[in-house]
This record gives structure tokens, C-alpha cells and sequence, in this order.
């Protein structure tokens, strides 16, 4: 496996550890498939038979890395200020109460760990020894799969059990040039009919959602997810413009969306719990928009990166401070009235427009609106 060299060494100690206290780990997952695809991996994750939480404080202390928990799954991530990452969980299996539901764990063995996974090119394993990662693990001959760009769920419950499924298999297949097999895509059309992605709460779609904007290219998902049927669970008028790869950053890229989608951008992302900055960031770069105006309030960074996504000929004065402000207008005489606001507005929209841009012509533009 290509691995950044804190993490190889990482990888060895952590598998020294490991047959010290008589468990077996082993590197998991998706790791496993970049490595097949001879990628550099600054990632690792890591599944531990036994108490992976304990093994991986231990780590973390003698290190001198932080060290994060999350209780539900007994899983603890490792990261290093350089920006490695070393995420380590107790080996499980997995049954759903019901469609969609989140899933209720028991403690397993790494080949039984294997057979609660997506696909079956995320279903192999590494084996860490001391001497670092050894012997490979494929019962689902996830590697055939891969060399054969073939996406291949591992039972017909699936997506059944898990809808997010659905919007990670595009997610994989966008970024691998994945196509699924006959079963596969049978499948995909039998849980999209079904609507089993409408069951999935509105926080887990966002999140789905949100990684494929990550993606360095992000155009083949969402064009599955079109394809699939999966947009109408976004937002009924869910549609993504082209060449979004052109514009990094997940956030710019869903306020792009947003704008793509007209009246309907902002109930779309008001439909998500989103983080409020970022909702807010969306929301302001529309409004400035539709107005046609600089606003009142400095916009954030990120809203100004939207509007300037979204509007490349727009001048960069327009997402700036307004430069004619009601001091200007009080200096040059005006007095607070009905008119005061405005003229304040038709500067803004001046300033939107580009006709002014620097404080010299705030003033040149002031002198002239007030005669």
C-alpha cells in the first residue's frame, strides 16, 4: 500500500499492539480499494477485534496525536497536525430494525465485518502485522469487481436497509467509472420505486449530498443520481449545472446548485440542516442576486465566492462594503428622510453594476445624484 510515512509507521506499530494483546486489525474498506488503484492514501481506516477504543487512546497518548471518540460504533479517530488520519473501530456486524433505520451493532470478526459493506469493492481487508500490512482479505472478489469497473451490491436487502446506499453507490461509480451489474441496477430501481430514500432523515441526505460535492469532480455522481431517480429525494426540482469541477469547494458548488434551481434554490437548501453559516452563505448570494444590489451587510467570504461563481463577469466591487454609505449623504448635506433610504439603494445598485467601484466615484456619483 502506498502510505504517507507517518501512517506506515503508524500502521506497523498499531499491528504490534495488536497481536501483543492477542487481537486481530486490519486496514478496511475503501483504503483497501485505493490501494489496488496504486493511489497515496493519507487515510486509514483501521478494524480492530476487541476494544479498538482503548488500543487506539493508547496509541494516540504514546504519540502525541489527538485522539476523537464516537461512543455509538466503538470507533476513535487518530489525526496528526500534518494532516494524516488514522480512524480505528471495533469490528461489527450489523441488523436494521427497520428500512432505514440506523443499525444495531454487535461485536464480529473482521470477515463478518466484511459482509455488513456497501459494495464489493469496499468489502476487502489488509491484515496489520507488526512488520506493518500483510495478507489481503477479498471474499467478495471485490478486486475482480474493480478491474472489471463493475459496482456490485453484497445482498438484495441493501438498499433496503440502508437508502444512503443508493446516493454512495453513485458516489463511488461517479468517481471510479463504476457501472452496476444486472442485480445491481435492478435493485436501485426496485428501492427508488419503493421511495425507500424518502425514509432517510433530512440530516443523512445532507450529508450524502455534502460528500458528493466534495468529490474533485462531482458532474458523474449527480449525473447518476439523475439518472437513478435520486435527485426527487434532494427537492422536487432538484437539477445541478454543469462543470462543477471548475468551482472547488462544496459549499460554492451548492450554492451553484441553488442558483441553477431558481425559485426553488432557496427552499432547497432551507430543506437541509445545514450549519448556519453556510445556510446563511447561500441564502445572502441569493438575495443579493435577486435584488441586483450590493448589500447592506458586508456579504462573507463564502457568499462572495458563490456570487462570484455564479456570475463570473460580476465586478468585484459589487460583493465588497457599499461605498456610498449614509454618512456620505449626510456630508454632502442630505438630511434622514423618506429619501434618504432611497438613494442608498440606487447607489448599491450602482455599485452592483459596476459603475461605481472605488470611493472617489462613490463621491463623483453622490455630488451628482444630490445636484
Amino acid at each position: 500500500m502506498r502510505l504517507a510515512p507517518r501512517l506506515a509507521r503508524a500502521a506497523a506499530e498499531l499491528g504490534r499492539r495488536a497481536a501483543e494483546a492477542g487481537l486481530r486489525a486490519a486496514v478496511v474498506g475503501g483504503c483497501v480499494r485505493d490501494a489496488l488503484l496504486e493511489r497515496t492514501m493519507r487515510d486509514l481506516d483501521v478494524a480492530v477485534e476487541g476494544d479498538a477504543e482503548a488500543l487506539a487512546r493508547k496509541c494516540a497518548a504514546d504519540w502525541g496525536v489527538s485522539c476523537e471518540t464516537f461512543g455509538r460504533f466503538g470507533t476513535a479517530r487518530l489525526a496528526w497536525a500534518s494532516g494524516e488520519r488514522l480512524d480505528v473501530a471495533r469490528a461489527r456486524t450489523e441488523h436494521y430494525p427497520e428500512p432505514a433505520a440506523l443499525p444495531v451493532v454487535s461485536p464480529a470478526t473482521i470477515e463478518e465485518d466484511l459482509k455488513r459493506r456497501d459494495f464489493t469493492v469496499n468489502a476487502m481487508a489488509r491484515l496489520l502485522t507488526p512488520d506493518g500490512v500483510g495478507k489481503r482479505l477479498d471474499p467478495f472478489r471485490g478486486e475482480t469487481d474493480l478491474d472489471s469497473k463493475i459496482l456490485k451490491v453484497l445482498h438484495r436487502q441493501s438498499f433496503r436497509d440502508d437508502p444512503t446506499r443508493l446516493f454512495r453507490g453513485a458516489r463511488y461509480a461517479g468517481r471510479l467509472g463504476l457501472k452496476p451489474d444486472a442485480e445491481t441496477a435492478e435493485l436501485i430501481k426496485e428501492s427508488v420505486a419503493r421511495k425507500d430514500p424518502a425514509l432517510v432523515s433530512r440530516e443523512r441526505l445532507r450529508q450524502e449530498l455534502w460528500r458528493i460535492l466534495e468529490e474533485r469532480d462531482p458532474g458523474p455522481a449527480l449525473g447518476l443520481c439523475r439518472k437513478w431517480g435520486l435527485g426527487e429525494f434532494l427537492h422536487a426540482d432538484f437539477r445541478a449545472p454543469a462543470k462543477l469541477d471548475a468551482h472547488p469547494g462544496a459549499l460554492t458548488r451548492l450554492g451553484l446548485i441553488a442558483f441553477s434551481m431558481g425559485e426553488a434554490g432557496e427552499d432547497f437548501v432551507a430543506s437541509f440542516p445545514f450549519p448556519r453559516e453556510e445556510a446563511s452563505a447561500v441564502k445572502t448570494a441569493l438575495a443579493a442576486a435577486k435584488a441586483k444590489a450590493t448589500p447592506a451587510q458586508v456579504l462573507s467570504e463564502a457568499a462572495a465566492k458563490i456570487l462570484h461563481a455564479a456570475f463570473p463577469d460580476l465586478p468585484k466591487a459589487a460583493t465588497k462594503a457599499r461605498l456610498v454609505t449614509g454618512a456620505n449623504l449626510i456630508a454632502a448635506g442630505q438630511k434622514p428622510g423618506p429619501g434618504f433610504m432611497k438613494v442608498l439603494e440606487e447607489a448599491a445598485a450602482e455599485q452592483w453594476a459596476g459603475r461605481i467601484g472605488t470611493a472617489g466615484e462613490a463621491g463623483e456619483w453622490v455630488t451628482k445624484r444630490l445636484g
